[in-house]
């Protein structure tokens, strides 16, 4: 948690909470210049008695770059790779290693938060055609797609990573005094990749740099990922638990050269605020607006059902154990744009881009010209499979986006194998991690042209070069997103919008939605989970057992 970005609470808030926030938001729990240097000279001293040669990113926990460091002879390239076929999506893109280490430490910068403790490694584990990786005819991966969020693209990112989210091993966060502050990245094998064989142990020099690097500003061990369950499944956090000790070089005389200068973390991009009593964070950039069909008063509404009932909600991926979901909530109008924002305290800052991301998309799939927009912007053998199985994308289903998500994956239904992509997916022969269909191809030129960058090399927050946003189709301007949490909203019978919750278990992400979206739900015929695809009923939405703390 970092200063008020308006250098003092909003007069509005009760007493108490200013006196509470002001004691706890301190320097000490920030990134500092000097911190910067000693995880940048403790990951620069252990590679060099490692024999190898790496670039090295730190990031604040809000993803902002706040120091690059490329070894002498480090390679100045890494490799796109996974398992698709070379040349589809962005398999064998050759993409500056600068760039790797960024998205990496961005990553588990704002993967992270005091509850739960996320690596690249723990990304890579959940966002795969099967979860858990490798095992046959189980469901993809509770966040597949989430990789393509925080784009250097989006509008609504605090300050995009490069290649989006990175599930490549070798991103650790940072905590100083039990805080989460950030995240360090390290690249050097030329192979930017995910882990395909969890089960391997596999120990790489990067991710025993990035564990080395984080020394003295270790997360607290209840919290990290590997003391997380989902479903019964354990997350890994890193195949390194400690490493042996090294002479430290001082920063000023380590081998290579600083390409991105060193800054302390800037400060927050979270406003303090009270929202139905509860207190919590509005964006500095998005204020609660009217949108073409809901007052100011109708979105602060949908707002404040959500939060109401997330700090009832039992959390899937927070210790300690009885800690409520932790979620940014947004609502945005019928054209994407956002009419609110309302985030609780400590809740991880990717949901700030996704929680859009899922409202723009389920907005954007109910709206009666999704099929005539998504052809228009040269997408039409989608929109061709779609209507292949029956569905016409036309406004008459009010698709959640679990359904959109479910006819995503390479495999329909969800996980099973030996069957046929869903008609928004890769066919599995060419699908990987890094070509995933729709989601993708819709981002794909403002990613690679020029490549993977869209924002200027100037610390100035959010300055966009073209070919930014991120698709030709205004209504999903950061892009698409295919996880569980977002639902359409209508009055008398009318799309009005969308409701769009992340930041905990996609379970518990829908049932927030759902109670924002109450007063404002689609007709029951029209749900997705009204239509039957290839025979199979499509979801819409799924809540968790025993939701509720109290």
């Amino acid at each position: 948690m970092k200063r008020n970005v308006l250098g003092k609470p909003s007069a509005f808030l009760p007493a108490l909470f200013a006196i509470l926030l002001s004691a706890l938001v301190t320097p000490s729990q920030e990134l500092t210049v000097t911190d910067v240097q000693q995880i940048i000279s403790r990951a620069v001293s252990k590679a060099a008695a490692m024999n190898v040669k790496v670039t090295v990113s730190v990031t604040d926990d809000e993803g902002n770059l706040l120091g690059t460091f490329q070894m002498t002879g480090a390679p100045t390239m890494t490799l796109i790779r996974s398992v698709g076929r070379a040349g589809q999506g962005l398999e064998n893109l050759s993409v500056p290693s600068t760039a790797a280490a960024n998205s990496k430490a961005g990553t588990a910068g704002i993967f992270s938060s005091g509850g739960n403790a996320f690596t690249t490694r723990t990304a890579s584990f959940i966002i795969q055609e099967h979860f858990p990786p490798g095992v046959d005819n189980r469901p993809g991966g509770p966040l597949y797609g989430v990789q393509f969020s925080s784009l250097p693209c989006s509008d609504i990112a605090i300050a995009g990573l490069p290649l989006g989210l990175s599930g490549d091993p070798g991103g650790i966060p940072l905590y100083k005094n039990g805080v989460a502050v950030g995240g360090v990245g390290i690249e050097g094998d030329g192979l930017y990749t995910v882990d395909r064989i969890p089960t391997d142990n596999d120990q790489t020099a990067e991710e025993t740099i990035a564990i080395f690097a984080s020394g003295g500003y270790e997360a607290p061990a209840l919290i990290r990922a590997d003391n997380i369950l989902v479903e019964g499944i354990r997350l890994p956090f890193a195949n390194i638990s400690s490493t042996d000790a090294v002479p430290l070089i001082p920063f000023g005389s380590l081998p290579g050269l600083v390409t991105s200068v060193v800054r302390a973390a800037p400060p927050t991009d979270f406003v303090p605020g009270v929202l139905g009593g509860i207190n919590g964070q509005f964006s500095s950039r998005f204020p609660t607006v009217a949108g073409s069909a809901l007052s100011v008063a109708q979105v602060q509404q949908i707002l404040t059902a959500s939060v109401t009932l997330a700090n009832r909600v039992r959390a899937a991926i927070r210790q300690p154990i009885g800690s409520n979901a932790r979620v940014t909530i947004a609502v945005v109008d019928t054209n994407g744009d956002v009419l609110g924002i309302f985030r609780q305290p400590d809740a991880p800052v990717f949901g700030l881009d996704v929680s859009v991301q899922k409202a723009r998309t389920s907005n954007f799939f109910a709206r009666i010209d999704a099929g005539t927009k998504l052809t228009a912007a040269g997408f039409g053998s989608y929109v061709a499979r779609a209507s292949s199985d029956g569905l016409g994308l036309n406004g008459a289903i009010a698709f959640s986006d679990r359904a959109i998500g479910f006819l995503h994956r390479p495999l329909f239904p969800d996980g099973i194998n030996n069957s046929t992509a869903g008609p928004f997916s890769t066919q599995l022969a060419d699908w990987s991690p890094f070509n995933d269909g729709l989601q993708l191809d819709v981002s794909r030129t403002a990613l690679v042209s020029p490549p993977m960058m869209c924002r200027s090399a100037a610390f100035e927050k959010r300055t966009m070069l073209p070919p930014c946003p991120c698709t030709t189709i205004p209504e999903i301007r950061n892009g698409l997103q295919i996880f569980a949490g977002g639902l359409p909203i209508y009055r008398s019978g009318v799309l009005v919008g969308a409701v769009g919750v992340s930041g905990d278990g996609i379970e518990q992400d829908d049932i927030i939605s759902a109670a924002g979206a109450d007063a404002f739900a689609p007709a029951p015929a029209i749900r997705s989970d009204q239509i039957f695809v290839r025979g199979v009923r499509l979801p819409f939405l799924k809540f968790p057992p025993r939701p509720f703390l109290d």
